[in-house]
């Protein structure tokens, strides 16, 4: 065999080595894209999971305060109705506490 065979042969064997490795690269570099996507598509279910319960929870509360407002103002209606002057006198006092609390703030 001549000089000039072994050196297309070894330059032929080393050409093959780096196709498969070309080809491993490959494969591993499309693996690698698939479980990232996948995990990007997990992520993505779980956090519109996490914003739908947030949301449904955010709508409760926000329900629950109307409902206290509405039960707190219809309770203040009552007392006032059933007892003028002393809602008169608690508003007297707390008009001063406030007047008081923000002349020291000064």
């Amino acid at each position: 065999m001549s000089i000039t065979s072994q050196v297309t042969n070894k330059v032929q064997e080393a050409q093959d080595v780096v196709a498969k490795a070309s080809a491993n690269a490959a494969a591993k570099a499309a693996s690698m894209a698939d479980d990232v996507s996948a995990k990007v598509d997990e992520t993505m279910e779980r956090a519109d999971a996490a914003l739908t319960t947030v949301s449904e929870q955010s709508r409760q509360v926000a329900e629950k305060a109307r409902s206290a407002g509405e039960g707190l103002k219809t309770t203040i209606e009552s007392a006032v109705r059933e007892q003028p002057v002393t809602a008169l006198l608690l508003a007297i006092a707390g008009g001063f506490l406030v007047g008081a609390m923000w002349k020291g703030r000064s």
